[in-house]
């Protein structure tokens, strides 16, 4: 007999998340990556690769892992964004990274190498996976042969590119590399490997799905699930993906149609580092766990300071496009915040007008192009709603600071007077929750409040035949233009020159 299992990879810009599916009992879990005790940190793989001296490859490891680890000569870290960059710079999309260094006069930077060294990744991942499972289950496998398909996620944006192709060549790649089971290989090693396997890369059962179609999976597959438009943020660690969608049925069958896709590298961690640079003195680690602990505390000084920025500069010149909403029911102007920091010696007010102008301007920025486009694109739903469903996942989604950024986006940009609704902030529910039907899920021991980590791992694990069918991404629905404008023929007895009335 053979049973068919199902990985579901999120391939996360810093974490890496992964659920298995039993296809024939139609039940998903967790895979811990511990052999004793359930623990959250242990189930985050970190998404980088180590390079050591002597051109040894380090990946797929745990954190504690990655601590009994000699230390490395190189680490390659945004793997995913690095990947998609070679296509998105060309498309003039492009994000700025810092330049990996040359290994032995060989330039990582090159397609090939990134190629090479996102396929090394994913196949780590991949084999630690399988490995896993086949070591926890025993009694599902014990005599079984099993039949692996694998899903990845990409960001929606991804598939209006080339780099779409891209993503799925090296699945394949790291598919092909996993079968072939090499304990460890050098760098120099990787490229022979690669150069066999890219010429036998097909009929492959792995492949790219959205990100985001995954993450509401546990809500579209629910017949409590509304047809509409739908916007979602997750949240990360080194991102924040957004993406709006019309979720519709056909057939009784759950459809999804993609209207934008926007991925900015504003999560967490990216934008703690962004302040670190600017405020050194203020450790990246610390600002990212305050972020989410002590959210509440850094909007409430955000507040207080941007009321005496307000009060230093009263006759700013204000514009829509060049505000940040900071919860007094007021706004200040990039202006005079960076007028502020100028001339602020504090090291703590310095941070806190950083996260204002790094953080919340740009995430204003990133939600706003994602509604109104998705408005264009479908503007009679917006005639008709009275409120607009915003899902918030990711690790960052429970964050207060992200939370009101994005929600107060309505209020920075004046979106009532473009007649966008009110942003109605929802949780992806947890499978079985929430209205939704109780789907086979299990967290593998982690507390369910932990849900938005998994979400998108958890989506990615159901099959396609299970899963709502995406029928179209952004670039095949354009905007709609304005109705021309109709001129406005006088009513009789109205105005002084029609002597119909007199």
């Amino acid at each position: 007999m053979a049973i068919n299992l199902n990985l579901g990879i999120d391939f996360g810009t810093k974490f890496t998340k992964v659920c298995v599916r039993d296809a024939d009992r139609e039940r998903s879990w967790v895979i811990t990556f511990t052999n004793g005790s359930p623990n959250l940190d242990e189930a985050l793989l970190p998404t980088k690769i180590g390079i050591c001296s002597n051109g040894s490859l380090l990946a797929g490891l745990t954190e504690s892992e990655w601590k009994t680890q000699p230390q490395t000569h190189i680490d390659v870290d945004f793997i995913k964004m690095r990947l998609a960059n070679i296509d998105l710079a060309q498309e003039g999309e492009g994000y700025s990274f810092d330049s990996l260094p040359n290994f032995h006069n060989s330039d990582l930077n090159t397609p090939e190498n990134l190629e090479n060294i996102s396929a090394y990744y994913l196949s780590r991942v991949i084999l630690k996976a399988m490995t896993w499972v086949i070591r926890n289950n025993a009694d599902l496998v014990k005599g079984q042969k099993i039949s692996w398909s694998i899903n990845i996620g990409v960001p929606v944006k991804y598939f209006d590119s080339n780099a779409i192709n891209r993503f799925r060549q090296v699945l394949s790649w790291a598919c092909l590399l996993s079968e072939s089971h090499p304990e460890s290989l050098t760098f120099n090693q990787l490229n022979d490997y690669a150069t066999l396997l890219k010429n036998d890369a097909s009929n492959i059962p792995c492949f790219a799905r959205a990100e985001i179609a995954a993450a509401v999976y546990s809500y579209t597959i629910s017949r409590q699930a509304e047809p509409g438009i739908y916007i979602l943020f997750d949240v990360g660690s080194g991102t924040i993906e957004g993406a709006s969608f019309r979720f519709f049925r056909e057939n009784k069958m759950p459809k999804i149609e993609f209207y934008t896709g926007e991925v900015e590298p504003i999560g967490m961690n990216a934008l703690a580092k962004q302040v670190n640079m600017r405020v050194a003195d203020i450790p990246e680690f610390n600002l990212e766990k305050q972020l989410v602990d002590n959210s509440y505390l850094i909007l409430q000084n955000i507040e207080s300071l941007s009321k005496q920025v307000g009060l230093q500069s009263p006759n700013e010149p204000y514009h829509v496009a060049n505000s940040v909403d900071v919860g007094f029911n007021g706004k200040v102007t990039t202006e005079s915040i960076e007028r502020a920091l100028r001339n602020q010696p504090s090291i703590e007010k310095q941070m806190i007008l950083n996260l204002i102008l790094l953080g919340q301007r740009r995430i204003h920025r990133q939600v706003a192009e994602v509604v109104v486009t998705c408005k264009e694109k479908n503007p009679e739903y917006f005639k008709s709603s009275s409120s607009l469903r915003v899902f918030l996942g990711g690790g960052g989604g429970i964050s207060e600071f992200y939370r009101h950024t994005i929600e107060s986006t309505h209020t920075a940009f004046d979106h009532k007077y473009a007649g966008i609704p009110v942003y109605d902030l929802r949780d992806v529910p947890f499978p079985g929750q929430g209205g939704t039907e109780a789907d086979k899920f299990d967290m593998s021991g982690i507390e369910h409040s932990h849900f938005h980590r998994f979400s998108i791992a958890y989506g990615l694990s159901i099959p396609d035949y299970e899963a709502s069918e995406v029928t179209g991404f952004p670039r095949q629905f354009p905007i709609v233009p304005p109705p021309p404008h109709q001129p406005i023929t006088p009513e009789s007895g109205r105005y002084p020159d029609d002597h119909s009335s007199m």
